[in-house]
This record gives structure tokens, sequence and C-alpha cells, in this order.
């Protein structure tokens, strides 16, 4: 899904590029700081500056003074500094959601002082770049900023009355060419409000070390007066479970945890055993957020669902499902672009198809293995899928491989030009699922039986996680796209080239049918009885009538000629500002011609228009009805397990 950027427009005067209101000593400072840097130091990125082979000691500090001010003061403590500058780095995107947001849009106030206390001269280099002058530093820059935070979301952190929950690359600067370095973060917060995160077990810490910056990054904080904390042990691995909550009586989390302990031990019993002593749940139940999220994390997850924990329960599992399962997949199973990160541009990946779509898949093949789902849902939410691929016009145009590629351009990415992504794009969460599915029926039938998609998850894990590092970031290495079809062919012994020819790196249609009827099963795809035929278009409510906000390439309204924010009036003279779109053309039959009135750049006309059939949108995966002993064989261990 995708959501509009609030923005507002505002005059200012002209200022250069300094922070606001500092006395003349410092703006000299600067002013000669930046014709030094415009002399000498042109066209040098910021990658390439302020690093240095030797390591920095570097010291966090994070205060949450008064929540209600949606602010978060930042301080970063650099010892050993050698340096004549040091490049401190806001990053542009949060890694897991793959859209630039530039989050140094929130800080304020930025300073830098030295040793001593003295101020130090800095400017920006670009819109996330701070250089200060460190050569007066005395071998120590102490730096401070603010960070304005108030969206609950799985990328941006949020600072209120009732609790701060801070995601590292909205929050956290870095040191440019010291990211490998140690550090430690304090953590100042109100009186009475716990610390939750994948630091530790107990909510009283308040001080962490951390080997490096994108350790940092990537633990998320909750800190809250309110938030309940519960654990279980798995395996011999603490997993802890904290819920945030809007609702003062929304106290019975004993749903959710029962939910969370089947998903964990689900995964756990078939998956190689995770490299942490604990990990944390941290669930937010929110009903003024706009649509839920979630998001992976080395140790931890954060989930945020609409509603009180009653209501949210059920949306709440069926995220921490796919959440858990990047433990192995994303977060130690990981595309090679994909750590370490660059945190100042795009990360671009083809494999999240995989990385992201296969483990949607695996999620809901651990919500049935769980036994919170039935295979009745199971089937259902695999056929929803089903739709909602064969709904979008971009499954012509679009592999999964671009989906993939060019994720940075709509995954929740704020939009600020006319897109067709309607018509041109596919969500690789939804097709990666269903070759995830299709992958692992055409697994178990190559083999017997006797392998599946786990297995192929569990080879490349051992082969890419568990080789040598090459990298500070971690143990392991990524893998490429060639390497998921190699494990593929070497998994089943059989050649899967054709398959990622086709319906990878290709645009053909999945192969549904045959594939599930492996398993004695049928894809069934019908509309409603009762419903309208269909002029292929998607509409919004208007005062006048319904405005056209996509038109179907092909569909009965592209053919007529009619466009994307054209205003449709009435059908045959029946006004549609006083009924839906769908219930003035319910009396007609497919092939009728029927009169629209249409309103375009302020001129009505009548547009003809010739209906085409009902849209097909009831979809179910239903047994054969006369399935083989084989095919159920097949059917039973694929739904049943290993």
């Amino acid at each position: 899904m995708k959501r509009s950027p609030r923005h507002r427009a505002r005059t200012r005067q002209s200022r250069a590029p300094f922070s606001l209101g500092m006395p003349a000593q410092q703006f000299l400072l600067n002013f000669l700081l930046l014709l030094c840097v415009t002399l000498n130091l042109a066209g040098r990125s910021p990658a390439a500056q302020g690093s240095s082979p030797s390591s920095l000691d570097l010291e966090y500090t994070l205060r949450v003074a008064r929540p209600t001010t949606h602010l978060v003061d930042v301080g970063i403590v650099v010892e050993r500094v050698g340096a004549a500058d040091l490049d401190f780095v806001m990053p542009a995107w949060a890694p897991g959601r793959y859209a630039i947001y530039d989050f140094a849009k929130n800080v304020q106030e930025f300073s830098a002082l030295s040793a001593d206390g003295q101020p130090l001269p800095w400017i920006n280099l670009d819109k996330q770049t701070w250089r200060v002058d460190a050569r007066a530093a005395g071998g120590t820059v102490k730096i401070n900023y603010r960070v304005f935070a108030h969206d609950l979301t799985g990328s941006f952190s949020q600072v209120d009355s009732t609790h701060a929950n801070l995601n590292g690359p909205s929050i956290f600067m870095y040191v440019d060419g010291h990211k490998p370095d140690p550090l430690t973060l304090k953590i100042e917060a109100p009186a009475q409000w716990k610390v939750i995160s994948g630091f530790s077990t107990s909510t009283t810490e308040s001080a962490f070390r951390a080997p490096n910056y994108d350790v940092l990054a990537d633990t998320p904080l909750e800190i809250s007066p309110d938030c309940t904390l519960e654990q279980f042990q798995e395996q011999g691995k603490n997993i802890l479970v904290a819920v945030h909550t809007r609702a003062e009586d929304d106290t019975d989390h004993s749903h959710l945890l029962e939910g969370v302990k089947k998903l964990v031990h689900a995964e756990m019993a078939v998956m190689p055993p995770p490299d942490f002593s604990h990990y944390v749940f941290i669930f937010h139940f929110d009903p003024e957020v706009s649509l839920g999220d979630g998001m992976e994390h080395l140790n931890s997850t954060e989930i945020i669902a609409q509603g009180t924990v009653h209501e949210g329960s059920r949306e709440a599992l069926e995220t921490a499902a796919h959440e858990f399962f990047h433990t192995w997949n994303v977060k130690r199973l990981r595309p090679a672009a994909l750590g370490p990160f660059d945190y100042t541009r795009e990360n671009y990946s083809r494999s999240l198809w995989f990385a992201e779509g296969v483990t949607s898949y695996f999620g809901y093949l651990f919500l049935l293995r769980s036994g919170l789902w039935t295979r009745e849902q199971f089937l259902n939410h695999l056929a929803s899928e089903v739709y909602d691929l064969e709904k979008e016009p971009g499954r012509i145009l679009m592999s999964a491989e671009s989906s993939s590629f060019h994720a940075w351009f709509y995954d929740r990415s704020p939009q600020m030009q006319q897109t067709n992504f309607a018509n041109a794009t596919i969500s690789y969460y939804n097709k990666g699922a269903l070759l995830g599915m299709l992958l692992d029926l055409e697994i178990h039938s190559r083999t017997q039986g006797r392998k599946s998609l786990l297995d192929v998850v569990h080879l490349m894990y051992h082969k890419f996680y568990e080789a040598p590092a090459i990298t500070y970031y971690g143990p392991g290495q990524g893998y490429e796209e060639v390497d998921i079809l190699a494990a593929l062919n070497e998994v089943t012994g059989s050649d899967f080239t054709p398959f990622f020819e086709r319906y990878v790196r290709g645009t053909e249609a999945l192969p549904y049918d045959a594939t599930l009827k492996l398993a004695g099963l049928e894809l069934r795809a019908e509309a409603l009885p009762d419903a309208a035929p269909s002029l292929g278009v998607l509409v919004q409510p208007d005062d006048q009538g319904a405005r056209i906000f996509a038109v179907e390439p092909g569909g009965a309204a592209d053919r007529a000629g009619l466009s994307r924010d054209d205003l449709l009036i009435d059908v045959d003279d029946q006004s549609l500002a006083t009924e839906d779109l769908s219930v003035r053309l319910k009396p007609y039959p497919a092939g009728a011609k029927i009169p629209m009135t249409v309103q375009r750049h302020g001129r009505r006309q009548t547009v003809t228009v010739t209906l085409d059939p009902p849209i097909r949108n009831q979809y179910s995966i239903a047994p054969l009805h006369a399935a083989t002993p084989e095919q159920v064989t097949l059917r039973d261990g694929w739904l049943g397990g290993q």
C-alpha cells in the first residue's frame, strides 16, 4: 500500500546552510570552513570522506525529556579523533522498507563541541551529511541534535506521552567511514519508563554495547511506562513478548501470547537453531493508525496492528508468522545487496520476491502448521493471493525480478507526481508468495515428497550464512539471484531454468492449474451471482458522481475512450451522485451498450460504453473430485508437514 505524503508550503527567507541563531564567531568559522571545502574538497563523495583506518571510541546518548513535544535528543561523543574533519550522516532509508525517506528532514538543532566544550565549526555537505571541523577538537568531538518523531510505523519513530518507539535509522547518525566501530548507547528516559529492545531481557537496563552501527540501527527501542512484557522459552532461547496498547482496559493478552508460542515452536522446529540468546516481539495496538505494519530485525520485530489487542490479535499473529521467519530468510540468509548497507542511497536487489514474497508464503505455511489456521484457511489465503495478482494489469508487464528491483519506486514511497503504477506494476510480496507455493509443490512432486522448498532455504542458509564472513556486517555472505536457481536444481536434481525464465524473470501466466493438480487441487474462479457487468475502472466517490483514478487497459472504459480523472456523472441518465456505480450497472447484461455522461476538463459529453462480463472475484482452491492416491499423498505431505 502507498500513502501520500503530508506537506505544508511556507515562505521563508533564504539562509546559508548553517544552524539557526548562531553567534557571529561561529558563523565566521563556518564560512571559512565552507570556503576551504569549496576550494579543496569539491567532488568528494560522502562515502569517501572522513574515513580513517583506525577505530574511534563512540558513545551515543538518547534522551527522552519531554515526550509531549515528540522530540528526542541524541548526543554522540567521538574520542581518539585524528582526522581533520568528521562527517556525521543521517540515513536516507531503513532496511526492510525499500523507499527513500530522508530521515534528515526531522533533524534539528545540530551542534558540535570540542573536548573542552568549545563550539566547533560545521557545515552541511548535502541533505544528510554534517561535516565537523575537528582540527581544534582536542581529540574529542561531541555532537548533539534533536529528532522530531511522530509516526508509528516499522520505519519511522514515535515519541508521545505513552511511549517512545524508536527505529534506529530514523534517529541515529553514524560517523562516515566508521560504521564497523563498536559503540555504547545510554538511554535517559522519564522515571518509571521501561526500556525494551533486542539489547537485553531486562527492562531496567539503560546502557548497552553494540558491535557496530548496523546492529544499533537494527535494534528498535520501545521505552514506555505501561508496555507489558512476558516471556517463555523455546529450545533454550528466551522469547519476549512486549505489548503497547492505547486502551487502558486492554489487559488480556493471553490469546496473543499463546499464538506467538505456537508460531515460534512451529518455525524453530524445522529451521536451523538461531544464533541469538533471546528474541523480542514488540506489538503495538492503536485504533488511530491508518494501516498495520511489521518490520524484521536481527533478534526482534516490531508489529503494528489497528484496534485493541482483542480486535487486532489475528492481524498481529499473521504478521508475526512472516516477521519471525525473517529471522532466517533476510536477517541471516540475505541477498548480497542487503548488508552491509549503504544508508545514503538505494540498495538494489532482484531477489525481494524470494526474500519477502517467499517469506509471506512460509508465514502462511506456519500459520497452518502451528494450528492457528485450518487447511481451508491456508488454501483460501493462497487463493486470495491469486486473485490479487490476476486483477493487476501489470502482471503482463512486470516480472517478479523487475518488481523486486524497482521496489524503491513504490514500497510505501511517497509519490510527488502522477504515476501509472496501478496498471504497470505488481507486488513482489504477492507474486513471490505465489511463486513460493508453486515451487514448493513442484519440488514435492519432482522428489516424490522427499524434499520441499524448506530444503532449498536450508541449503542456502548453510551455503551462505554459515560461510566465512567477508565483511564486518556479520557471519556469512549474501547470495545472488542465480544462487536461488542453483539451490533449487541441487535440491531436486532437476533443472528449474525454464520455470525461472518463464515465471520469475518472465511475465507468463503462472501455471496454477497444472501445478495444483499435482496435489489433487484445482483453482476455481467465478463472479458473484448478482455481480454487475464490468466497466474496467477504479473510481472514487465525488459529490457529483464517481471519479476515475485507474482504467484497465483493454477494458470497457478503455475501449470507449474514458480516461483517468474523468468524472462519471450518470449511467443512462441515472445519477451517480446518489448511487454507486456497481448498483447502476447491475440491471444491464454483459455486452450492453449504455450511454454515460462524463465531465472532462469542466465540459460534459456523452460516451457509449460496451460492458464486459462481471469480474471473477471469487477465488478458491479446492480438492479435485477424483484425485488419485498419489495426488492425495503429495497434498498431505505438503499441508501436513515433513
